[in-house]
């Protein structure tokens, strides 16, 4: 009996060692996390990010969401710079492998000043001599600014854009993407900015309007490429010469372009071999984050933007526009205008080509907070023999409809190819700003 009970005690003993619930708790404790996700702060005020269970071998990577609020040091040093509120991501490199650990939210408040206070002349007090504390004087009150709710997530309330209710759509002009004389169109300049997710610096092509200059603001248009394609896309397109002859005719306010890679994925080079497998496809899904939290960061303090989701625009064409719907409808609070020109499978669930995805949304998550149903401007189309995303747009579209969301849909003659990617850009550019 005592054998028999020295069995099961080290059976025990082995089960509890290998079970999964232990292995997930020794996993939960030795995970490295942050010890305040949750931060108040007044301007001027510096306060480091404290991380728990730190790896010697790991580096880690500080990233904010908005620099003109809140900045960060390679070592987590936040300082506040303005009134508002703004995210740092915190992400843990091993190697070659980069791991989000997490996000601090900031809220900066106004710092208060303290009133000033009468001078008064003080008597010398003997020594042992009591000192009387007067009861009837009013204690010297400091102003605190307007608290803040630090955990608060709604995005602020805006009437802006306003989206018009039924905007004309035009044929795309002969001359569209043309050089013309007299015409004189902004210069295309390649940078890069790092980005923590991949671990490199990526490339970025960006379209300055003509006279461009540090004293005016700009609003701001990200044009996202296709599946097989990178930065380079919408520059063989021609779309210098479109916003440049839109500025020029008067149908298209100026406006800086940016064209980024959206293949967030170490590889991220154009004409992949992988082209429809998973890890490649989902490569264009995580470059929300880097848009967010690195891309719009490294434009913003390099140029003279003018910020805001009324000041914000973003179009994709194929998987690009894919692109453009999940970070349009993700990101809400930061992006008021959104363009999706034959957008490509996978805001659903479906089957194509061999792929089997989940989908992004359901149709009924695909849609927007109430007060941005009406003060978005939204425009999907597609082309009416496009049989590489066959009817994937119509059934967005549907969706946003049942959800009560103002769009914009049409359809016109042609495939997967640049006579719809250039009418779409026509029509929705028209109407920017």
């Amino acid at each position: 009996m005592k054998k028999m009970t020295g069995v099961i005690a080290v059976t025990l003993v082995v089960s509890v060692l290998f079970s999964g619930n232990t292995l997930i708790t020794a996993k939960t404790v030795n995970k490295t996390g942050i010890r305040t996700k949750k931060v108040t702060m007044n301007i001027g005020q510096k306060k480091s990010i404290k991380l728990k269970n730190k790896k010697k071998k790991a580096k880690y990577l500080f990233q904010s969401s908005k620099t003109k609020i809140v900045k960060v040091s390679k070592k987590g040093v936040m300082t506040a710079l303005k009134v508002g509120k703004a995210k740092i991501t915190v992400k843990e490199r091993l190697g070659k492998k980069i791991k989000s650990i997490g996000t601090v939210s900031v809220t900066v408040k106004k710092t208060a000043k303290p009133s000033p206070v009468p001078e008064q002349k003080v008597t010398p007090t003997p020594a042992g001599t009591p000192t009387a504390t007067p009861v009837n004087e009013k204690p010297v009150v400091t102003p605190q600014a307007p608290s803040q709710d630090p955990g608060k997530t709604e995005p602020p309330l805006t009437s802006t854009p306003k989206p018009p209710v039924n905007p004309e759509i035009k044929d795309t002009p002969a001359k569209l993407d043309s050089s013309q004389s007299g015409v004189q169109y902004g210069k295309v300049v390649k940078r890069q900015y790092f980005s923590p997710i991949t671990g490199k610096n990526r490339n970025v092509n960006v379209i300055l309007p003509e006279g461009y200059t540090e004293e005016k603001k700009y609003p701001v248009i990200y044009l996202f490429h296709g599946g097989m394609g990178n930065e380079n896309d919408w520059i063989d397109g021609k779309v210098q010469n479109m916003i440049g002859n839109m500025i020029a005719s008067g149908e298209a306010k100026e406006m800086i372009v940016v064209m980024p890679n959206c293949r967030c994925r170490e590889n991220d080079a154009a004409n992949p071999s992988d082209g429809f497998a998973p890890d490649h496809v989902q490569s264009f899904d995580k470059f929300l984050d880097d848009f967010r939290d690195n891309l719009m960061p490294y434009i913003e303090n390099t140029y003279s933007v003018a910020t805001g989701r009324d000041n914000t625009a973003i179009v994709g064409l194929s998987m690009g526009g894919r692109v453009a719907l999940n970070i349009g409808i993700s990101l809400p609070d930061q992006v008021g205008y959104i363009g999706a020109f034959s957008p490509a499978y996978g805001i659903f669930p479906y089957t194509n080509n061999g792929l089997t995805e989940e989908g992004l949304f359901t149709e009924e998550t695909f849609t927007l907070p109430d007060h941005y149903k009406n003060s978005t401007y939204l425009l999907i189309n597609n082309g009416n023999q496009d049989g590489m995303v066959k009817e994937e747009p119509q059934r967005y579209h549907n969706a946003l409809e049942a959800n009560g969301v103002h769009h914009t849909f049409y359809t016109l003659d042609g495939g997967h190819d640049w006579v719809v990617w250039k009418n779409g850009f026509y029509n929705f550019a028209r109407y920017l700003f």
